[in-house]
């Protein structure tokens, strides 16, 4: 699907009308790929071309379109996704591997995207590293001489055109309240406008943060950035067919509770990868580890006492004092750490 972003545009209010009465006019009615007559379909803002069948969608009067990426994860594969990293996950309390979801909710995380097509030239220098035989010679003469292959850094001049796309994204939502890394997106995704009624209506749609003229300011400075590695280049770069989007990713937020408290595990509502999720830990195996190092701690000190040269004047009261205090600041440390939760995040690799 196309997109027709000249196709319509709010123009200035007629001589005798006001502001309220102003409305948006259609200026063009030829299809942009083979000039056809176009011809609306139902109460959306797409348009279809009668003769070659292409749809433009007519943009916002708030200057970028709206997109989103059909979850390909249903409710269940998610909660059976949820289920195999409880039981597999390491450091997880075995009864809480067992846990029952409570809560199922397919989310829309937005996240801004930028698009331009970068051209311009760039001049400067670099240094690369190449691979060079260096010859060795030998000190025996029943040898011949050799040579061995290092790594050597070379400066060389940098005369690069630039004739690409190149794309900028960010998250126009707090992930760190979801809990969640930014999801992977490449740009190549089959993605689909988002019309009244597309979005199942139990889903839940999160609200955008910033504008498309912030974000179209940002994702400028960033891919106008000088692109072939050299330093202090002369760089004359220009983007041309500047676009600003707003995609919708799919995230399944599911919730389960343990001894009356609640957990959540986000799944990614595409590829079915565990973005984020918490439990509770298991603490038998500290337990085990902190009764072996408070013994052996304790040993030590002891034969610390009785190994040193005139052992037979410290005072054993102060060896026992200090082998309690150690003990206590080890139960307090362990403590604090059998409160602990285990908690997960996928890398981000965006």
């Amino acid at each position: 699907m196309a997109e027709a972003r000249d196709s319509a545009q709010v123009v200035g209010p007629l001589p005798g009308m006001s502001v309220d009465e102003r409305q948006p006019e259609l200026r063009a009615t030829c299809c942009p790929q083979c000039a056809g007559p176009l011809r609306t379909i139902g109460e959306t803002r797409t348009l279809r071309c009668d003769r070659c069948g292409v749809r433009l969608l007519v943009p916002t009067e708030d200057g970028y379109s709206r997109w989103f990426f059909r979850p390909r994860i249903e409710r269940l594969q998610a909660v059976a996704r949820m289920s195999e990293w409880l039981e597999k996950h390491p450091g997880i309390r075995n009864s809480a591997r067992r846990a029952h979801v409570v809560e199922a909710r397919l989310l829309y995380l937005p996240i801004w995207e930028y698009r331009a097509l970068v051209v311009g030239w760039e001049f400067g220098q670099r240094l690369r590293t190449h691979l060079v035989y260096q010859p060795v010679v030998n000190i025996t003469e029943t040898r011949a001489e050799e040579e061995t292959l290092q790594l050597a850094t070379a400066r060389e001049s940098v005369q690069e055109g630039q004739l690409h796309e190149r794309r900028f994204y960010q998250s126009a939502a707090d992930l760190d309240a979801l809990g969640v890394n930014r999801p992977r997106i490449t740009g190549r995704e089959f993605a689909l406008p988002l019309l009244p009624g597309e979005i199942d209506a139990e889903a839940f749609v999160l609200e955008a943060e910033g504008s498309a003229a912030e974000m179209a300011e940002v994702g400028r400075k960033m891919v106008l950035a000088p692109v072939s590695g050299a330093s202090s280049p002369d760089a004359h770069l220009f983007a041309l067919r500047e676009t600003t989007t707003l995609l919708y990713y799919p995230l399944w937020s599911l919730h389960y509770v343990y001894k009356d408290r609640r957990y959540a595990v986000m799944v990614d509502g595409r590829s079915g990868v565990v973005q984020s999720g918490r439990a509770p830990a298991a603490n038998v195996g500290r337990v085990g580890q902190f009764v072996g190092l408070s013994t052996l701690f304790a040993l030590v000190l002891v034969l610390l006492a009785h190994a040193v040269p005139g052992s037979d004047q410290i005072s054993l009261p102060a060896v026992a004092a200090g082998v309690i205090v150690s003990a206590a600041a080890l139960v307090l440390a362990w403590r604090f750490r059998l409160q602990g939760e285990v908690e997960y995040h996928e890398p981000f690799s965006s």
